[in-house]
This record gives C-alpha cells, sequence and structure tokens, in this order.
C-alpha cells in the first residue's frame, strides 16, 4: 500500500504500510529525500495528514479511530536520514507494550554499535 498526497507548497509525502514481523499494522508518512527537508509548514501539514490517515486506518481495521500510535523522531534522534513519521496500530495496551519493547531493542542495538545508525553524534 503506497498513498501520495499533495501539500499545499506543491510537494508531496507518502504513506506506506511497512510489512514487519516485529511490529504488525505499522505505516511510514514520508517526505522524500529527493524535496529536501521540509518546512516547518510542511512539517505541521504532514502531521496533520498522519494522525488523520492513522484514525481512519484504524476505524478501518479495528473499529476504533483512537487505536493508534504517532512517532516523530527529530533528526538527531532517527536512524534514517528524511523526514518521517510512523504510525502504529495498537488496539490494546499489549500491542503498546511489545512496541516500546521493540523500540527500546532496536535502540540499545543502536547504542551498542550492533545496528546501522546514521544519526548525528551530538555531545
Amino acid at each position: 500500500m503506497v498513498e501520495q498526497f499533495a501539500l499545499s507548497s506543491g510537494n508531496n509525502c507518502q504513506l506506506v504500510r511497512i510489512r514487519s514481523g516485529w511490529i504488525p499494522r505499522y505505516y511510514l508518512l514520508a517526505f522524500p529525500r529527493s524535496q529536501g527537508e521540509p518546512s516547518a509548514g510542511e512539517v505541521a501539514e504532514m502531521i496533520t495528514i498522519g494522525v488523520e490517515r492513522a484514525q481512519s486506518i484504524a476505524s478501518e481495521t479495528l473499529g476504533d479511530p483512537e487505536a493508534f500510535g504517532l512517532i516523530y523522531s527529530g533528526y538527531s534522534a532517527r536512524r534514517e536520514k528524511g523526514w518521517h513519521v510512523h504510525i502504529v496500530l495498537l488496539g490494546n495496551r499489549w500491542r503498546k507494550a511489545w512496541l516500546y519493547l521493540v523500540l527500546a531493542g532496536k535502540n540499545l542495538l543502536q547504542a551498542l554499535g550492533l545496528r546501522r545508525d546514521d544519526a548525528p553524534r551530538l555531545s
């Protein structure tokens, strides 16, 4: 699944379903790297699109428009280059706990240098 969204600036973003065995029902709303970094207005517009699409997908999939989590990692905290927002359909506390466990494991591996991490090093 890939959905394209035109932003008011003329740039676009896309919502992609990520197939992951570790995190089910996971989507990424991304600003293509070829467009550079988004402006503050584009970021705000994309977060709005992210929330609206997350509510819609959660309602269609789980019957609850509020059963999702939205994660934005700033430039210094992201592993992948390029601006993006993670959308994860949750549904219950166990799925939320599982998500946080997977994220903690991923970040621990990156901190130990056992998983690729291209985030800038800040002192």
